[in-house]
């Protein structure tokens, strides 16, 4: 029955939890829709889903895997909220059932190491990219391959004709737009966001936005009921502007730098939108998160880490997020007024 702040003041970290070097790096991570559970998505293969407040771990969904298969995408379904969705490092992608503990290879992409999937706002289909540079579309009930968008050389098309061609470097995050179940993003190693229209199989490149240099989970897309128009959120690995907002419907007039405070640069894999102006972004130049508030720059507060951030979750707007990396640490903390 409380109404909710209207500005956050700091953050505070309720729960560490210290876990067997076994399990390797974290790599991914995503809250449920109703904030109740965690999913960890490890190096070694393993996933995990956790209490989201007192950490206690709930199950053991997969054990780890030794010689490879890291886990590299989360993603709860939309329409069946018990059925968690992995994609691996050898292109696979599993279907997790939260409820039986059962976990079903649903689809193969060979040669591929998946590094991404989302799904549409609607939860009628999923898209995926990775290393092999296409971006696939799969039903979402019957994990049915619907169309296979293939990436391009830079040698066979010239530079003038780029902005409307594919990716042409490895994939590392796919969003879909909040409201539009045909448009998606895309971004990766080749310093563009591509923004997708599927309805389009012949041209399905709208446009595309120069720059961020992307490296993991790290574009955000939401719509601004302060500013009356959808934006997108980038966290690029590179010293200088890595958080930038731009609006979507306007990318060519650039985009908002959010200062990022490191003297060493801010190499950003993730970044995240969360309520009252806040984003939230952490990568290996300070092997830490910072929530910073966009519209003052303001530094919210930090969470602290010895070796890289690899992956980041929030959820009812910031009050919930997870952290994890390289330091067989998971951190579970809260935005606060």
């Amino acid at each position: 029955g409380k109404e909710w702040p209207s500005k956050f003041s700091g953050l505070e970290i309720f729960k560490e939890i210290h876990y067997d070097s076994s399990l390797d790096s974290i790599y991914a991570l995503q809250y449920s829709f109703d904030s109740e559970v965690l999913a960890v998505g490890f190096a070694s293969g393993a996933i995990h889903l956790y209490n989201s407040r007192t950490g206690e771990m709930v199950s053991e969904l997969r054990k780890p895997r030794y010689g490879g298969m890291q886990i590299m995408c989360l993603r709860f379904h939309p329409k069946e909220h018990h059925i968690l969705l992995a994609t691996t490092s050898d292109g696979k992608i599993l279907a997790c059932n939260t409820k039986d503990g059962t976990v079903n290879e649903v689809a193969s992409e060979k040669g591929n190491e998946i590094n991404c999937l989302d799904f549409s706002c609607e939860g009628f289909e999923f898209a995926t990219g990775g290393k092999d540079l296409a971006v696939r579309i799969y039903n979402a009930k019957t994990y049915q391959l619907l169309h296979t968008f293939e990436g391009y050389s830079k040698k066979s098309v010239s530079s003038d004709d780029r902005e409307h061609c594919p990716v042409s470097q490895r994939i590392w995050c796919l969003k879909f737009h909040p409201d539009n179940p045909d448009i998606f993003m895309t971004g990766g190693w080749d310093n563009q966001i591509k923004i997708w229209d599927i309805r389009s199989e012949a041209d399905p490149v709208r446009r595309s936005i120069s720059g961020p240099h992307i490296c993991g989970d790290a574009i955000d897309v939401q719509w601004s009921e302060k500013k009356g128009y959808v934006e997108i959120l980038t966290g690029s690995w590179c010293a200088k502007d890595g958080l930038q907002i731009w609006k979507y419907s306007e990318p060519e007039k650039g985009a908002k730098s959010v200062p990022f405070q490191s003297s060493k640069g801010a190499y950003l894999y993730t970044a995240k939108f969360c309520d009252n102006d806040v984003v939230m972004a952490g990568g290996s130049g300070t092997n830490s998160v910072e929530a910073i508030n966009s519209e003052t720059g303001e530094l919210i507060g930090e969470v602290k880490m010895q070796k890289p951030i690899q992956a980041l979750d929030t959820c009812r707007g910031g009050r919930l997020f997870a952290v994890g990396g390289g330091e067989f640490n998971l951190i579970l903390g809260g935005l606060i007024s």
